[in-house]
């Protein structure tokens, strides 16, 4: 019987490698994306004739987030100082800037600030205008653990023509309960909780007594 002819050899191979090789790809499917979102703030009960912190209403703008950390791809980095990398398919259902001003509203209101919080107003209205810079927000392993890391700045006006009446930097490290990304999230809530309880300390030393003349 004569050998096939090696044009038609080299055929059938390609053909048969072709098949194996859209096999390998279609056992291998595509992740899904994950789409991870933070606990809600708790509510907090108070007197029914409570008065509000501040006699005039508050806003809060989103957060300033510059580079990797304005994308909604959760960030992570493999030692404390180690280089930042992004999950590709596991995401933030929203992007940081405005999830960490949502949850600074969310925070205010709980702790009954004012009787109007909000994320705007008429820039003619007397208020307190709130506005911050986000500089850290990923995930770190450190010694074999990994933690929620969160750094930012945050700035207090009520003129934009006066000086600011607070700007501070806050953050805190907080360790997960395991190695899931489940866990890094409610590490990551309790780490702008931390943030934010100290930037409301340092919020009710504010006088906003009307200065004499």
């Amino acid at each position: 019987m004569p050998l096939p002819r090696l044009p038609t050899l080299l055929l059938r191979t390609g053909a048969v490698l072709a098949i194996l090789l859209l096999a390998a790809c279609a056992s291998a499917p595509v992740p899904d994306m994950a789409f991870y979102r933070m606990s809600s703030v708790p509510d907090r009960e108070r007197a029914a004739d409570a008065e509000p912190r501040f006699p005039v209403p508050i806003t809060v703008s989103p957060f300033r987030a510059d580079g990797v950390y304005n994308d909604q791809a959760i960030l992570y980095a493999v030692k404390p100082e180690g280089s930042i990398k992004a999950y590709h398919y596991q995401l933030w259902d929203e992007p940081p800037s405005l999830m960490l001003q949502r949850r600074l509203i969310d925070q205010l209101r709980a702790e009954y600030a004012a009787k109007l919080i909000t994320d705007r107003l008429p820039p003619g209205l007397d208020a307190l205008r709130i506005s911050g810079r986000l500089q850290r927000f990923e995930r770190v392993r450190m010694n074999q653990r990994w933690h929620a890391r969160v750094r930012m700045e945050i700035r207090v006006e009520r003129r934009q023509q006066d000086a600011p009446l607070l700007l501070n930097d806050y953050g805190a490290d907080v360790e997960a309960e395991s190695d899931t990304i489940q866990a890094s999230i409610r590490a990551f809530a309790a780490a702008l909780d931390q943030s934010y309880a100290a930037f409301s300390a340092d919020l009710a030393q504010l006088d906003l007594s009307p200065k004499a003349p």
